[in-house]
């Protein structure tokens, strides 16, 4: 099996404050009228959120 990369929970911590300014600025361009935009940042959204379930996974994986 291939070796996993270290993470730190600085790491995740850095994600989740990522994940929440981009439902501010989803938020902000939806009420600015920018469908497609806000759009957009909800993808950003997903895989961002898959990016932390990832780097929880590394983090478990590297504390054991």
């Amino acid at each position: 099996m291939r070796r996993i990369a270290f993470a730190t929970p600085a790491d995740g911590h850095a994600i989740a404050i990522a994940v929440e300014r981009l439902r501010e600025a989803r938020t902000l361009l939806r009420q600015a009228g920018a469908r497609q935009a806000a759009s957009a940042a909800g993808k950003a959204i997903s895989s961002a959120e898959g990016a932390a379930r990832h780097v929880q996974h590394r983090i478990r994986r590297t504390m054991e």
